[in-house]
């Protein structure tokens, strides 16, 4: 980085001495007198170029550590709150940093990069809300994440929790009084989603500056009755800009459910919680309003390792991805020429070619670990390791560690910036970050 600082204050200086020498050769004939140098272009202040230079490391949990280590000078241009949000702006797509998982002990986080990014599962674990204080009996369920931020709830208390990992911050919210009955046993799924900085359409989460609370955010949480064979769902939404809960909306559909993660489509539409046969749930936030979408008919599987929402690689909208063998199928939905909306087949994903697969590997089990809405990419596992791919360019990367996450445990892909904590009070984060090998 200094020798790019270096080269580019070259260009200027070089011009600067072409321009002198010129101006000495015609001094020295009288007859035609030499105009007057153009002014030399003004350097930039060196902390607003050194700034520019950093802002372009890689958006990953040891990049700006490591470039903190190398002077005074450097670590107060990079733990300045200011340059962490361009920092975070600049680069857009968080990076994914794992998985986290409920196991009897409660939440459990599974890091996927290698080190030096890999971020230590105590570092989120033990920073869980209420982690050492719960009573017997009682323990958190994680629910999902969303734009760094986690949902969790705890059924005892009838709480649900929304939680920043990265800044160990949170917000206890009371149930809906209507989700209360029967003890909250029938509450048990939801989803969660935080406003930007401009607060227009939804971003990565993180700290209103000055006052220590969390963006505003919103929480969904579901529950259940099941009633002659047909599964009434009711959701209600939770607004932290009013502190309050809106009006408990409702849907019925099948009994024969298997649970679906929610993927977030434009700005206010939620579509998965559940899935059957049939169809899948769609909650507009915007208009209150809870439907059901359709799926392909020749969808068979209600295996949600095998199935999974994503958005449509045509216009963003909702779309399917759904596994078969080594290959992936992706759906999106278009209007015929009459108008009515169905089902087309955009693009088949040949895994076992894309990722130099042996024939044989065709006959062995695979599964959907998850979708990545940052980056646009689905999470799979076979037997050759687990790759994240990014399913406009096709690019692929494989994750670290995922072999420690059971078959029958649910993941949720966690995506943040981790560039608060170290330079804003919790130094010991950098030591362990750089020394996790």
């Amino acid at each position: 980085m200094l020798l790019k600082f270096q080269d580019f204050a070259r260009c200027f200086i070089g011009s600067e001495r072409t321009a002198a020498a010129s101006a000495v050769k015609s001094r020295a004939v009288p007859s035609s007198p030499a105009p007057a140098p153009a002014p030399a272009p003004q350097l930039p202040d060196n902390d607003d170029l050194l700034r520019e230079i950093l802002l372009r490391l890689p958006p990953l949990p040891s990049s700006l550590p490591r470039a903190s280590l190398v002077c005074k000078r450097w670590r107060r241009l990079l733990s300045d709150p200011g340059f962490l949000r361009r920092f975070r702006k600049h680069h857009g797509t968080p990076p994914l940093l794992g998985y986290f998982t409920n196991d009897p002990r409660g939440p459990v986080f599974t890091p996927t990069l290698s080190p030096p990014n890999r971020i230590p599962p105590a570092r989120f674990e033990f920073s869980l809300p209420q982690h050492h204080q719960q009573p017997a009996g009682e323990r958190l369920f994680f629910l999902g994440c969303r734009h760094g931020l986690a949902l969790l709830i705890n059924r005892r208390r009838l709480q649900a929790i929304v939680w920043d990992p990265v800044t160990n911050h949170k917000v206890t919210i009371a149930y809906p009084l209507e989700f209360t009955t029967d003890n909250g046993a029938h509450c048990f799924r939801g989803a969660v989603l935080s406003g930007d900085d401009d607060g227009g359409g939804y971003g990565n989460a993180r700290l209103v500056p000055g006052n220590g609370s969390l963006r505003p955010f919103k929480v969904i949480l579901i529950r259940t009755e099941i009633n002659d064979n047909r599964l009434s769902v009711f959701m209600c939404v939770y607004e932290s800009a009013t502190g309050k809960w809106g009006n408990t909306i409702s849907a019925t559909i099948p009994s024969s459910v298997s649970n679906l993660p929610n993927v977030l489509i434009g700005n206010a539409v939620l579509c998965g919680f559940f899935q059957w046969p049939t169809g899948i749930l769609e909650l507009d936030l915007d208009r209150q309003r809870l439907g059901v979408i359709e799926t392909p008919k020749s969808l068979h599987s209600v295996d949600c390792s095998l199935f999974r929402v994503v958005r449509a690689q045509q216009d963003g909208g909702v779309g399917l991805a759904i596994l078969s063998s080594l290959s992936v199928q992706l759906w999106g939905r278009k209007a015929d020429s009459g108008g009515v909306v169905g089902w087309v087949l955009e693009r088949t994903i040949e895994v076992d070619k894309l990722l130099s697969l042996p024939p044989s590997a065709d006959s062995l089990p695979a599964r959907i670990l998850g979708y990545d809405e940052d980056s646009n990419a689905i999470h799979l596992e076979t037997f050759a390791g687990a790759f994240a791919i990014q399913l406009e360019s096709m690019q692929f990367t494989e994750l670290f560690n995922v072999n420690r996450i059971g078959s029958y445990y649910y993941c949720h892909p966690y995506t943040s910036f981790y560039t608060a904590g170290w330079g804003i009070g919790e130094g010991d984060d950098r030591t362990k970050i750089l020394n996790n090998t």
